[in-house]
């Protein structure tokens, strides 16, 4: 036991996970953290012996287990407690911080925004409220500006004008009588003419970007923003026991929508994730997914500003391993050197070539215009001919009892 580093295995994409040539059948250890403890065996003359798990054990009992003897380090790693959290501190230490662990929730994003609503996404809320308000002020404008000429005091057609100039169509209600107009009017005229102009020219470049490249809706990205969309968060059983234990994180506004899962199955659930979940997931291997889907046009999934702490990682030990003085030294070296970079990325290329990560090429269709594309259009009219159809009887029976009152 004296001359092993024994440690528990479970396999752990992309830190630590052994990989099978299928053409060799050579076995290559693959991680930072494997290859860390791999060539530190190989350095000093230790024999690293891997005892496989189906599923890690909870720090507390690993600690324990450590403590008792059964293994002396895992290579899986353990967040830094002070001795008072610890009440196995006086057996069991640590190794020289790998690394600064910080867990944040991974959000599935949501489909691309439908093309028939580019019509009316350029322009925000406010705008199109501005706008509709200012159908009305013009046309109340236009009646004092044109004062004394009778054939455009009516204040329905000044409406229709005012939406023609505002919306810088070509159809305008009423022709402009422009011979020796006042200045008042000129003026008018030309302010209405000029932000007309600048308001279809913001419009148009709009529409044509979008049309070059796809228009997602804001991804969820804040505590408020997860709690909201009761979406439903899928986290190592492991890692929830860890964070309730630690003082400096809250996670309890959460607890509803956590849906704990063994490590085991959490791994494989990451192979593959649905997109109806969110994953509690560590910086690396946030960046091991995002690698995957690097190329998209449309991502899978966005790393939320919701994490929980930023934790000391490190290889627990028992006080009196062999090794424990060398293995300090051996990761300030290996940190250092950039080993542990290298590491990543080879674990990202044995990974592509063990299945279990791939690249996702992007199938972003090119489509033809359909009927859908013009639904905006489909919306107004079904809104107006109910609308026209009121006002038509309105006006109907308004003119029958007003000819009925004229006969008396």
């Amino acid at each position: 036991m004296q001359d092993n580093i024994h440690t528990p295995f479970s396999s752990d994409i992309p830190l630590a996970f052994i990989y099978t040539d299928e053409v060799t059948g050579q076995t290559l250890y693959c991680g930072p953290y494997l290859r860390s403890l791999e060539s530190f065996a190989e350095r000093f003359n230790f024999k690293l012996q891997l005892d496989h798990v189906e599923n890690m054990a909870k720090k507390t009992l690993l600690l324990q287990q450590i403590a008792e003897g059964e293994y002396n380090t895992s290579v899986h790693g353990v967040s830094i407690r002070s001795t008072l959290e610890d009440p196995s501190s006086t057996i069991t230490a640590y190794s020289y911080p790998v690394e600064v662990t910080k867990y944040c929730v991974m959000v599935p994003l949501a489909p691309e925004l439908p093309k028939w609503m580019y019509m009316v996404w350029p322009l925000g809320k406010y705008v199109w409220t501005t706008l509709f308000l200012a159908i009305f002020y013009v046309a109340l404008l236009l009646r004092y500006v044109h004062h004394g000429e009778a054939a455009t005091r009516s204040y329905t057609r000044n409406l229709l004008h005012a939406m023609g100039i505002i919306m810088y169509s070509p159809n305008m209600n009423m022709p402009v009588q422009l011979c020796q107009p006042p200045f008042r009017i000129l003026i008018f005229y030309t302010l209405l003419y000029t932000q007309g102009f600048i308001l279809s020219n913001y419009h148009m470049s709009h529409m044509t970007s979008f049309d070059m490249k796809p228009v997602f809706v804001k991804p969820i990205d804040t505590w408020s923003d997860l709690i909201e969309s009761r979406v439903r968060i899928i986290i190592p059983d492991t890692l929830l026991e860890e964070l309730r234990t630690l003082p400096v994180v809250n996670i309890s506004s959460l607890d509803a929508q956590f849906e704990p899962r063994e490590f085991h199955d959490f791994q494989e659930l990451m192979v593959n994730p649905s997109r109806e979940y969110a994953y509690v997931v560590t910086q690396n291997a946030w960046e091991f997914w995002n690698r995957q889907q690097s190329v998209l046009i449309q991502p899978y999934f966005h790393m939320s500003r919701v994490c929980f702490g930023g934790l000391f990682n490190a290889f627990p030990l028992q006080r009196d391993a062999p090794f424990v003085d060398q293995l300090d030294r051996t990761m300030l070296y290996i940190r250092e050197s950039g080993l542990w970079g290298y590491w990543e990325d080879m674990a990202f290329v044995f990974a592509l070539r063990a299945n279990v990560a791939k690249i996702f090429l992007d199938t972003y269709p090119v489509e033809t215009l359909n009927l859908e594309f013009f639904k905006t259009a489909w919306i107004v009219i079904i809104g107006g001919l109910p609308l026209c159809s009121v006002v038509y009887c309105l006006e109907h029976l308004w003119s029958r009892w007003m000819n009925g009152q004229s006969k008396y």
